[in-house]
Formats: structure tokens, C-alpha cells, sequence
């Protein structure tokens, strides 16, 4: 019989992935808690060092998960001078710290810069994802072939929930994003595309590749001119480089802004973060598009965070009124999860099976679940479907999660859609295990 974990998985390919007895996925997902612990303490050195200061040999309920999750800051803890020096292979022993990856399987030699260190880690048969690096760091999150392979499950069945759409490739396709990269947007869009877009009729934003060196040199100069502490030349130079990629990215989207409102009657896949999207809706509706006027096959996906750029506080409602009579999925999560929180007809975000919940107090120190009813506090959870790295996690969110069945009917948990980032709420978003987390690492890689 499979484990506990590889039943969990297998549930993404169910006709009722988030319809299970509250009771019995309880119960399998405590056992599921206790083999990826045992699993990844030997993997992963900086869980191995927690578990071992803390004093949790093995996990006999949720409780013992809090003193194991790791901060959302620990898979961006590694000191920006390994890669300002090229010391690769100090920073890939930071990288094995936080990851179930092995020093010796990856070839760091001869590597130049960031974009060629990740794609070492690449070849050796992993994908490190990053995120958007606007705090001038990006995370480093280790997926393995296993991960991908789910995730890809989970972006073919699940897409579509709670109403079934056929998988077929019948639509015209526009990603508003580049040809690749280490991210996982990026590749999400790209497989949804595989699935549910014309073989050759998929239009990108941009061909080129996503440089991770150009995403954290932005990151890095934009916060040290918030900072007062970037040249003259520096700035004009940014400037420059700025104007002219936004320039290119500018005539990219009136192409794909033009190809759409010919193509508005045909079934459509529109996929791209929240912030491309507003934009194109915008150029859209300048254009002559009407709200709702897209086919009603068209399906939209959009998400993410508003980083780097404000949007109006009634976006949310502006895309929903241009999509209007189309397939929009609508979605709670993060890079560090695989897939996401899916809204129900109610618009409440359903936690997949193989994501245990976990809502704690501002701190991150005390687990405030209660067996129903609604709970306010700092969002966190266990994934245990992850090969790559523990997929213990304290985020830096704000929520309020419904134990009780929903209105939908579907059992609970599920995640409100009031969801703040604790740094936007005038807080300094502290989470206390975060610095010793932090020094462990440090430690390790010294």
C-alpha cells in the first residue's frame, strides 16, 4: 500500500480533490507530516540543525510542526557578496543547506555568473525558482523532477476547478511573460499553454530568456537609490536601460493588444501576473474592446503580487468587469506552495490536500487552529507533496481561515479573501524564528 504522502498526491488526479472527509485527510496528512519529516531531516542540513535545537524528534501532531518552519526569508538568506564575488561555490553550499541537493552532484566549474549557476543546478536535475527580488534578493526554492512532474498534474486537472473544462488545445494563446526562466509562472503559464492553447498559436510578451543577474542588479540599484547611496551615473544609466526595455516591452503588448481585439470572437488563453493584466486591459479597452465582450471559452489566468508597481485599489474589480462571461481562475499562493489555494463558487480559497495548514500567531510562535469556526493570524503550512526541499514555511501573509465547511459546501479549510501582507499593515513583519534561522545558516555555510 503507498504511504500516506503518495496518497495525498494522488488526490490531484480524483474527481474530488477538495471534497475529502474532514476527519480522514486529517489523519492521513498527520501521518503524511511524519514521513516528509523523516524523510527530509536527513536531506536537508538546516532542518536536520533545527530539529535537532528545538528538540522535535518526530512530529505527533501539529504542534511540533511550529519550532520546524522556516521563515519565507531563509531561502533568501545566503549573503549577496557570494555573488558579487563569484564565490559559486560557497553560494551552492548555502543552496544545500536549505535544499535536498547534494554539492557533489553539480558542476560549478568555470561558472560566471548567476544565470549559469542556476542552470548548473538545472542540469544536475533540479529547478531552483526564484521570486521577484524586489527587496534586491530573490529566493532560491529547490524543485526536483518529482515536484515538476506534480505541479504539471496539478496545472491540468485542477486548473479548471470547481467547473471542469476539457484539457483540449482549442484556444489562441498570448503569456504575458518572457520565453523561460527559472520561475515558476513562467513555467506554469508555458505548460497551460501545452494544454489548453493551438500547438503554434501561442504569442509571448517577449522571446527572450529571464536573466536572473538583470532581475537582481535592478533590484539592487533600485533599492540603493531609495537609499541615497546610487551615483548620478548609475541612475541616468538605469534610466536609459529602463526607458528602452520598457520601450520594447511597450510595442510587444500593442501587438498582442492588436491581435487580440482581432481574435476577440475566437476562445482565447490569456495568462500573465496582475500587473501585465491591468495593463492590457486598459490598452484593451482603448482599443474598442468592450468589457465582457471576449468569447465565453476565452480562459484568463492571472495572479501574484502587485510588487514594483501600484495598482488602483479597485483592480481586482476592473479585471473582473473586462473578463466578465469568461474562465477566470482566481487563486490564493506563492511560489513556495505547489499549486494554489483554488476560489470556490463562494470565492473562498480551498487548501489543497497535500497543504496542511497552519495559521500562527504575528510572531510565528504559537499555532492557533482551532477544530472550527474562523481564525485570524499569520499564515503558514506544510507542504508535503515537495521532493526538493521541506516545505515547512511561515509566510509573510495575513489571513483568515474558515475550518468549518464552506458555504459551497465543500469541507473546510479554506482561506478568506481578505489576505494582507503584514508588512503593509504597518508592522515591521517580524517573525521571531527568522534571525536564529538566519545565524544557523551562516554557520553552516561558514
Amino acid at each position: 500500500m503507498p504511504g500516506a504522502r503518495e496518497q495525498i498526491r494522488s488526490l490531484v488526479l480524483s474527481g474530488d480533490t477538495f471534497d475529502q472527509p474532514t476527519d480522514d485527510l486529517r489523519e492521513l496528512q498527520l501521518e503524511a507530516a511524519r514521513e516528509t519529516f523523516t524523510a527530509h531531516r536527513e536531506r536537508v542540513p538546516l532542518l536536520r540543525t533545527r530539529a535537532a535545537a528545538t528538540g522535535v524528534d518526530e512530529v505527533t501532531g501539529l504542534d511540533d510542526l511550529v519550532p520546524l518552519l522556516f521563515s519565507h526569508t531563509s531561502y533568501k538568506s545566503y549573503p549577496v557578496s557570494l555573488i558579487t564575488a563569484g564565490r559559486w561555490d560557497r553560494l551552492l553550499r548555502w543552496y544545500t543547506t536549505v535544499s535536498a541537493v547534494e554539492a557533489g552532484d553539480v558542476d560549478m566549474d568555470g561558472v560566471r555568473d548567476i544565470d549559469e549557476w542556476t542552470d548548473r543546478i538545472t542540469a544536475a536535475g533540479h529547478r531552483p525558482y526564484i521570486t521577484s527580488g524586489t527587496s534586491g534578493k530573490v529566493s532560491f526554492l529547490n524543485c526536483d523532477a518529482g515536484d515538476l512532474s506534480f505541479l504539471h498534474d496539478i496545472l491540468e486537472h485542477l486548473t479548471c476547478w470547481p467547473d471542469p473544462m476539457p484539457a483540449k488545445p482549442t484556444r489562441r494563446g498570448y503569456l504575458l511573460a518572457p520565453a523561460s526562466g527559472p520561475m515558476r509562472s513562467i513555467d506554469g503559464f508555458r505548460w497551460h499553454a501545452e494544454v489548453f492553447a493551438q500547438p503554434g498559436e501561442t504569442r509571448l510578451l517577449t522571446q527572450d530568456a529571464m536573466r536572473v543577474s538583470e532581475l537582481m542588479s535592478s533590484a539592487l540599484l533600485r533599492r540603493r537609490i531609495a537609499e541615497g547611496a546610487a551615483t548620478p551615473q548609475e541612475i541616468s544609466s538605469f534610466e536609459t536601460a529602463s526607458e528602452s526595455r520598457e520601450g520594447e516591452l511597450g510595442a510587444a503588448m500593442a501587438q498582442i493588444v492588436d491581435d487580440i481585439a482581432a481574435h476577440r470572437d475566437e476562445p482565447l488563453l490569456i495568462a500573465g501576473m496582475n500587473n501585465q493584466q491591468f495593463t492590457l486591459i486598459q490598452a484593451l479597452r482603448a482599443r474598442g474592446v468592450a468589457d465582457g465582450s471576449l468569447h465565453p471559452d476565452t480562459l484568463v489566468l492571472s495572479g501574484g503580487g502587485n510588487k514594483g508597481r501600484a495598482l488602483p485599489d479597485d483592480y481586482q474589480q476592473q479585471l473582473a468587469a473586462f473578463y466578465d462571461g469568461v474562465r477566470r481562475v482566481r487563486s490564493y499562493g506563492m511560489t513556495e506552495l505547489q499549486g494554489s489555494c483554488l476560489a470556490c463558487e463562494h470565492g473562498n480559497y480551498h487548501v489543497p490536500p497535500w497543504v496542511i495548514p497552519l495559521v500562527l500567531d504575528e510572531p510565528g510562535e504559537k499555532l492557533l487552529n482551532p477544530g472550527h469556526g474562523v481564525v485570524e493570524g499569520r499564515f503558514a503550512f506544510l507542504d508535503v507533496s515537495l521532493e526538493g526541499r521541506w516545505g515547512g514555511l511561515i509566510s509573510g501573509d495575513r489571513v483568515f481561515v474558515d475550518f468549518s465547511p464552506c458555504a459551497c459546501g465543500r469541507p473546510g479549510p479554506a482561506v478568506l479573501p481578505d489576505i494582507r501582507r503584514y508588512g503593509d499593515l504597518g508592522g515591521d513583519d517580524k517573525i521571531t524564528c527568522a534571525a536564529t534561522l538566519d545565524s544557523y545558516v551562516r554557520g553552516m555555510i561558514h
